[in-house]
């Protein structure tokens, strides 16, 4: 126990750096009213338990929080196979074509589009990347895999832009920034007569605060969709509603839409790192052995 503090404090404190599913926790009291009942759910505990109890009891309780936690993981790894299996057909059958057609053009430029596509492919469909925590440099690869492939497409109809730190990178869960990138592309700039521009940023915002922008000039969103943006499952919500979850759950703060009807629209989202996360190369450490 931490000095002047009791355990219900104790545990709030945990939850400010770990949610329920990170770091189950379990309280063990003298006696177990109403009120305290209510004052450890509270504070952030997975279960309570009262003394005097019996071992095979205190077991079976840490099993049940142990097997929680593994059981949760599983889900984050089997929801991020599935994320990696929403590539659109639409996007497959363009990039194909595109691709014949330049063999019949440029034999080159074939040849350095099949490289990005199969870059994006593989960078999509890593295995390592179904883990629960990835990075913006990995991230920003498979944007810009991605990106290569459209431009090649839209030709002069799509200009991108970048405002990033350069230095900058930090853990995140994957595939949090390339479905807004690709939002902004399908539903703003093609949707626009004459093409048009996105832009993505990514600042520092102090020690483990960092803000990331996804922008374009398309067409923009009614105020009527983008309340239920977050909420249903209709076309671009699809991937914003699981983004907006994922970004809760991993450091409790929610994406930011911001659209105005032939003007654009921004999605944004602030990225605060607990004390504890740790760095991309303690990552990529982890990935090797």
């Amino acid at each position: 126990m931490m000095p002047d503090m009791t355990g219900f404090e104790v545990c709030m404190k945990i939850r400010e750096r770990f949610s329920m599913v990170d770091l189950p926790v379990l309280i063990i009291t003298a006696a177990i009213i109403g009120h305290d009942k209510y004052k450890a759910f509270h504070a952030g505990a997975n279960d309570i338990l009262q003394k005097p109890y019996h071992y095979s009891e205190f077991m079976a309780r840490i099993q049940n929080l142990i097997m929680m936690k593994h059981t949760a993981n599983q889900a984050t790894r089997m929801e991020m196979a599935f994320l990696q299996s929403q590539i659109k057909p639409h996007f497959l059958y363009n990039v194909l074509n595109t691709i014949i057609s330049l063999t019949h053009l440029d034999i080159e430029k074939a040849r350095e589009v099949t490289e990005e596509f199969t870059n994006y492919l593989r960078m999509s469909f890593d295995f390592q990347n179904t883990s629960a925590i990835s990075s913006f440099r990995h991230e920003l690869s498979i944007i810009n895999s991605y990106l290569s492939i459209e431009k090649t497409r839209f030709g002069n109809r799509l200009e991108v832009l970048f405002d990033i730190d350069e230095d900058i990178d930090f853990i995140l869960p994957p595939l949090m920034i390339q479905p807004l990138v690709e939002n902004a592309v399908l539903h703003g700039v093609s949707k626009k007569r004459g093409g048009g521009w996105i832009k993505l940023t990514a600042k520092k915002q102090s020690k483990n605060e960092y803000y990331i922008k996804v922008e374009d000039n398309g067409p923009g969103i009614t105020p009527e969709k983008q309340i239920d943006l977050l909420s249903t499952d209709f076309d671009r919500s699809v991937g914003l509603k699981n983004i907006n979850q994922r970004l809760k759950h991993f450091c409790g703060s929610e994406l930011m839409i911001s659209s105005t009807p032939d003007a654009g629209t921004s999605v944004s989202m602030l990225i605060h790192l607990a004390e504890t996360t740790g760095s991309p190369k303690e990552l990529k450490d982890t990935e090797r052995t």
